[in-house]
């Protein structure tokens, strides 16, 4: 089992119902977790006000499990230079930088029919984004690598282009210190066969020095700290090749 879980969203983002904060850390402590992090999504600027709400509300729960407030912050979905929506940072535990829209379009695809960019065009516009992304050493954690990549283009065509697009990343998180998520949601938008070579993704960025780190991105309290996809992925890679989370927060 793992004991900690960096990548939790709450009620505050409008598709987690149950998610509240004293169910969040009721669930935390039931299943003896020794850390987690509450990052509900910020989609623009004023979104901030929620962790402040959230903050507030930690305080007010007598938990056991170290809980740090943080954020999912969005990539700016008009730019492909990998900018967030905010630069306001300051003040969250654990920043981490999500995907949720294709850049220059501002859609996310649930299949490649939605995806409204020609394969190649798609292609440019995550790679400048994702090199920029990693190259900003504010950002503690890369959110689900990969994930808008398999929704918008054919894997079967692209997955060896993208594997070099991830090698030239890689290089970059390990000189800014940006960790990559091993993200449980992942595997339910992978097909089976996808699932059981995700972990390349990941080998990459070890073999380029880059910190690994789980998160659940639970939008359900029955979902916190579930891993059966990651433990998947872990089998192909070398024994404890999970950073502990005060590797992230203190880098």
């Amino acid at each position: 089992m793992l004991d900690y879980d960096l990548h939790i969203h709450t009620e505050y983002c409008g598709h987690a119902g149950g998610m509240t904060i004293p169910a969040i850390c009721h669930q935390a402590d039931y299943l003896g977790l020794s850390a987690i992090a509450i990052t509900d999504h910020i989609f623009k600027p004023s979104d901030w006000a929620f962790v402040e709400k959230i903050r507030a509300e930690v305080k007010a729960c007598n938990t056991h499990c170290k809980v740090y407030v943080g954020a999912e912050v969005d990539v700016d979905a008009m730019h492909t230079d990998g900018r967030l929506v905010t630069d306001d940072l300051d003040g969250l535990d654990i920043v981490i930088a999500g995907y949720h829209y294709v850049p220059t379009v501002g859609n996310y695809p649930r299949s490649i029919e939605e995806n409204p960019l020609e394969a190649e065009e798609f292609m440019k516009v995550w790679t400048s984004s994702l090199l920029g992304v990693v190259s900003n050493p504010n950002i503690h954690t890369l959110a689900h690598p990969g994930r808008l990549l398999a929704a918008s283009v054919d894997l079967d065509v692209y997955f060896d282009d993208a594997m070099a697009v991830f090698e030239q990343a890689a290089k970059l998180s390990t000189e800014n210190h940006v960790a990559w998520e091993l993200n449980e949601l992942s595997g339910y938008r992978l097909s089976h066969y996808w699932q059981e070579h995700w972990w390349q993704i990941s080998q990459i960025a070890l073999d380029a020095g880059v910190k690994l780190v789980y998160g659940s991105d639970a939008h359900q309290p029955e979902a916190i700290g579930m891993h059966n996809f990651v433990d998947l992925v872990r089998e192909k890679l070398t024994k404890h090749s999970l950073a502990r989370p005060e590797e992230l927060v203190e880098k």
